[in-house]
């Protein structure tokens, strides 16, 4: 069907939502000429290096600010001229930003970016004609082809030129990949002239249209619309069909519950202005862009632009805390979530991912008391409990993290779900609870649900190792797992403690050094590597790794630190070798691709 067509696409932003280069100023890498460009007194030069320390440790509010204060001295230098703009511009102080993206402009900066603060904020000042005369400056290929044609649609918008406002349109109409976007813009411009029929004919196109793509965004807007012009059913039509077929995705249940209990007479534009239009061209603009992380600092640029243009764009929001979690910055993504209110449809989004980032930040009793909180409201949400479990399991509450595995398992019989994850963590919990057997039905079950997952291959490989229990098929799971991905340290520490159990200590090594140098503070991997080490006659080497794994924090509790006490003391017995039918064992080694044989 139709819905069944789109449902690809919106599950993909909605996923975006729970779960990506001329503009390279945010990692702040400079090159040589750069650095030698910005020359300053030196009174003035102490803002600059603090400017430079904030930056380098994403403190991009601050890094401004004492970018701020070298420009006072002298604002002719265009290299940080165009630092202090795009920063400014990335922590949304658009406003601000234009003054020195003016400023920028007129010491010969030619960055397209300058141009698009101008836009938006002579946008946001109704300063609609200003708009479309920068975009005459505009140079660049796909600004002109692209985003120009958006900037003035909305600019005549805001004249009140119709004619010219849906002209300006036609430059994307037969883009490739931009039909829908074009559609949904031309329906808006029609919504805001009151023209309902011809708004209402691009809409439709949208819908009918199987080729098209409909985003989380353009679902609710269109609804909406419906909505305002007395066809509530058809509105309650088409959110709900998105919310039957994915019932686990809260936003999409949020937005058909907002049509539902929405009366025509109370409903109120979302697209009440110009700006609120310019926002949406801003935000599908980048979240095209993100998923290209070399053109993360453009989307991160464009969607402050969009919550500056419409600070109710609740979905942009969302976007932007993405983008910042893609940087790691999880503190600023949760700021960006706090300013979601809960009457919006992308609260509960906001409050999950925040949960998350919490997670992230190792604050994990702050997640715990969230996710608690969430599930009063959502008690039957799959990734919620998943989540919630998670987060007990990592504080070592596994007991209390196994009812909520439970409730999944018990109650979620669609073994094409993603319920083998719940199966997965249980079996962690069961482990690290000494309870091998139940682990070991979790892990297996886990295993026939997802068959060939690496996370779950190498975890009973490694348990079965440790534990003297089907050596052939751990070591035949561990090749699997490390065959498929090579650069996980975890993985390659399992192969190299394969090896070293099989008695074949020079590829142990190799295996576990090259683990140690992917990931040089787990204990766990330097604890091996001393086995290793010292099985291998390099006895002094072994000590070194051993009083390293002493010096790391164990999160696993697997570390026997007074055993590695008594190791340094008093070295190692002989280790006992697991012995392997050299054909089978053979066969196994061939499955891994020559180029990551030792």
């Amino acid at each position: 069907t139709n819905i069944m067509v789109k449902l690809k696409y919106i599950l993909v932003i909605a996923i975006c939502f729970i779960t990506f280069n001329s503009c390279s100023f945010f990692n702040n890498q400079e090159d040589e000429s750069n650095t030698q460009s910005i020359s300053l007194p030196n009174n003035n030069y102490g803002n600059y290096l603090a400017g430079r320390i904030a930056h380098y440790r994403q403190d991009f509010d601050n890094a401004a600010n004492y970018y701020i204060k070298t420009a006072q001295h002298d604002n002719s230098n265009k290299d940080l001229l165009n630092k202090t703009y795009l920063l400014l511009a990335s922590q949304g102080r658009i406003s601000e930003a234009a003054q020195y993206a003016k400023l920028a402009k007129e010491q010969g900066d030619k960055n397209e970016l300058a141009n698009m603060i101008l836009i938006a904020d002579a946008f946001k000042n109704d300063d609609y004609q200003a708009s479309i005369d920068i975009t005459t400056e505009i140079k660049a290929p796909i600004y002109k082809k692209i985003i120009s044609p958006f900037v003035k649609a909305w600019a005549y918008t805001g004249l009140n030129q119709y004619d010219k406002a849906v002209s300006s349109l036609d430059g994307i109409k037969n883009e490739n990949g931009m039909e829908a976007i074009y559609h949904f813009h031309a329906g808006m411009i029609n919504d805001y002239f009151n023209k309902k029929l011809l708004a209402q004919t691009h809409y439709e196109k949208i819908i009918t249209d199987t080729n098209m793509e409909l985003s989380v965004r353009s679902l609710e807007i269109i609804c909406n619309f419906y909505l305002r012009i007395n066809q509530k059913e058809k509105a309650i039509k088409i959110s709900e069909s998105f919310a039957k077929i994915a019932p686990s995705t809260n936003i999409l249940q949020n937005i058909h519950s907002n049509v539902q209990n929405n009366h025509p007479d109370s409903a109120i534009a979302i697209i009440a202005s110009p700006q609120d239009g310019l926002s949406e061209a801003l935000f599908n603009i980048s979240s095209i862009i993100k998923y290209n992380i070399e053109a993360i600092d453009f989307s991160h640029i464009f969607i402050r632009m969009a919550i500056y243009e419409n600070p109710n764009n609740h979905l942009a929001r969302i976007l932007l805390a993405n983008i910042l979690e893609i940087r790691e910055m999880y503190k600023d993504a949760i700021d960006v979530y706090d300013k979601i209110p809960p009457q919006s449809p992308a609260y509960y989004i906001a409050q999950f991912k925040k949960a998350g980032n919490l997670r992230n930040l190792e604050n994990y009793k702050a997640s715990e008391i969230l996710l608690k909180s969430l599930i009063l409201d959502y008690p039957n949400d799959m990734q919620l409990l998943l989540d919630l479990g998670d987060t007990l399991r990592l504080q070592n509450k596994h007991k209390e993290a196994l009812k909520y595995y439970k409730i999944i398992t018990d109650n979620n019989k669609d073994t094409n779900s993603q319920i083998w994850q719940a199966y997965y963590a249980a079996g962690i919990s069961y482990e690290r609870l000494n309870d091998w057997n139940k682990a070991e039905k979790m892990l297996t079950k886990a295993l026939e649900l997802n068959p060939n997952n690496v996370l779950i291959l190498n975890y009973l490989g490694y348990s079965w190792l440790n534990q003297n229990k089907n050596q052939e098929l751990a070591f035949e799971y561990i090749v699997q797992a490390y065959s498929q991905i090579p650069y996980n340290s975890s993985i390659i520490d399992s192969l190299g403690w394969a090896f070293y159990r099989l008695g074949k200590y020079d590829e142990a090594i190799y295996y576990l050094e090259k683990a140690s140098d992917t990931e040089p503070s787990n204990p766990i991997i330097n604890a091996h590597l001393g086995d290793a080490y010292w099985q291998g006659n390099r006895k002094n080497e072994a000590r070194f790794q051993w009083n390293h794994a002493l010096s790391l924090k164990d999160e696993t509790g697997e570390i026997k630190q007074d055993e590695i006490r008594h190791k340094i003391n008093n070295g190692m017995a002989a280790n006992q070798i697991i012995e392997l039918d050299k054909a089978k064992f053979d066969k196994i080694i061939s499955k891994i691709p020559e180029h990551l044989k030792k």
